[in-house]
């Protein structure tokens, strides 16, 4: 028994070698934020509100293939080889936007409508919500918290994305373990129309990639917490903001925008999402004021929706107080889709500390779902005082709060806690220097990352299964 335990062993080394082998052989390989995807939608499902959308996730199941399907947006991304890589990375790209989201949505209402009595229908619904809420989330970070990493950390995404993964790792809030659920036959139908030849095996190839070197608590968490230290010297304000949830665009910042999308969704597949839905947030997040009077990109006003919106056909609005008009820039998504999810206004002067602002955006907008936006949005903010104004700035007082479990369970969850009780949630207490071992990032859509990190990532691999082999772990080790 002992040396047909060892030879197996051997084998799965020597497996692990060749495709880490096989994954450094391009410089420039794909970067994942799978544990952020996966935690933000696990807790935009725990926010919502009490209703048919909190019951219909009251089942650990339907929960488990949300987060699955909130992974599974970016399995197409990870290195592979040959024409493989070609099927993989056309699927992976495609399920990040809203016109899959739209043909999987009109799929299950032609041939699998509400109200979904089975498991099985309902599974593929929150299937298709997790990578919705994937996609959702890569606009927000990409468009948003990005911009300010490279504003006050002078780092990009090659760095933000692995290191707020990474982060979640050190700060114990890696709570939620998918497991596999794929709903193949939709999915394969869907892909058809991509003319790419995705089949079964190419999913199942790409997915397996994902699960084996990172979506596991025996190496992923390991993997999160070694990319996490790596880059925790070179981005003090992200380690300090990534769950900031005054920050637009930080993980706990996207939990209310993909809460209100989720609802939107529900809508949609049951045919009562309408023109004046259109608008599910938009920061700052009322009451909340905008950060500062310049031009930064912490000044930003965003508009999100519930559906892809036709972005040459937008008007947005920006006046003072007194009607004057403000200017500035618009723009959607930094990747420039044509239907984003959301609309960014950037002023390109000075604003008034203290001051009052409304951006709006007028009707006649088309919508992906085939209508158009026939009500007006409007959203009226202050911008933040200064040090010569600061009685202009009345106390907010308490501001609702994305709630989030700071403290990971003894075992992988992926069931709903007891309803909210209303009261907003304290932002954690950031740990400022802690021992840290690695990770992948947060939102995005099509990322990158030098073949030094996967040199890392493999050695950890490594090590890893050494230490299990020698018995140097227990059975229920989470890489403390």
């Amino acid at each position: 028994m002992r040396g047909s335990e060892g030879a197996e062993r051997a084998a799965r080394v020597l497996g692990a070698a060749l495709l880490c082998a096989g994954l450094l052989v391009g410089a420039e390989v794909s970067a994942h934020g799978i544990w952020g995807h996966v935690h933000v939608t696990g807790w935009a499902i725990e926010n919502l509100p009490e209703g048919e959308l909190r019951d219909f996730f009251s089942d650990p199941e339907v929960v488990n293939a949300a987060l699955f399907g909130a992974a599974f947006t970016d399995s197409g991304y990870w290195p592979q080889g040959g024409d493989l890589s070609r099927r993989s990375r056309a699927y992976g790209e495609h399920t990040h936007w809203e016109p899959f989201i739209a043909d999987f949505i009109a799929w299950i209402v032609a041939n699998d409508p509400p109200p979904w009595d089975d498991q099985e229908s309902r599974k593929r619904v929150a299937f298709l919500m997790g990578c919705a809420s994937h996609g959702l989330q890569d606009e927000i970070f990409d468009s948003l918290f990005l911009y300010q990493v490279e504003a006050h950390d002078t780092k990009g995404q090659d760095e933000a994305d692995p290191a707020t993964d990474g982060f979640l790792a050190l700060d114990g809030h890696i709570r939620f373990a998918p497991t596999e659920y794929i709903p193949m036959d939709t999915l394969v139908e869907l892909y058809a129309r991509l003319d790419q030849d995705v089949d079964a095996e190419t999913i199942l190839s790409s997915v397996s990639i994902m699960k084996r070197f990172y979506l596991n608590h025996e190496v992923g968490i390991d993997v999160a917490r070694a990319l996490g230290d790596r880059h925790a010297p070179e981005l003090p304000w992200t380690r300090e903001h990534y769950l900031d949830p005054e920050i637009p665009g930080s993980l706990r910042a996207e939990v209310f925008p993909t809460m209100r999308y989720l609802q939107a969704l529900w809508k949609r597949l049951h045919g009562d999402l309408g023109p004046a839905d259109l608008v599910v947030f938009a920061y700052p997040e009322a009451p909340r004021r905008l950060l500062g009077p310049d031009a930064a990109p912490d000044n930003w006003a965003t508009l999100i929706f519930g559906a892809g919106l036709r972005y040459d056909q937008t008007a947005p609005t920006w006046v003072d107080d007194q009607g004057d008009p403000v200017a500035f820039a618009r723009n959607n998504t930094r990747w420039g889709e044509a239907w984003p999810r959301l609309i960014r206004l950037q002023p390109e002067g000075p604003l008034v500390p203290g001051g009052w602002y409304t951006v709006g955006l007028d009707a006649g907008a088309a919508v992906i779902d085939g209508f158009e936006m026939d009500t007006p949005f409007a959203l009226r903010f202050q911008v933040a005082c200064g040090p010569e104004n600061p009685d202009d700035c009345e106390d907010l007082g308490d501001i609702p709060v994305a709630a989030i479990d700071p403290t990971p369970s003894e075992e992988p969850d992926a069931g709903l806690p007891d309803a909210d009780d209303g009261e907003p949630d304290p932002p954690p207490s950031l740990p400022q220097s802690q021992p840290a071992d690695g990770g992948c990032a947060t939102p995005l859509a099509a990322p990158h990352s030098t073949a030094a990190g996967w040199l890392l990532l493999c050695a950890l691999i490594g090590a890893r299964a050494r230490r299990r082999d020698r018995g140097g772990c227990g059975e229920g080790r989470r890489g403390a």
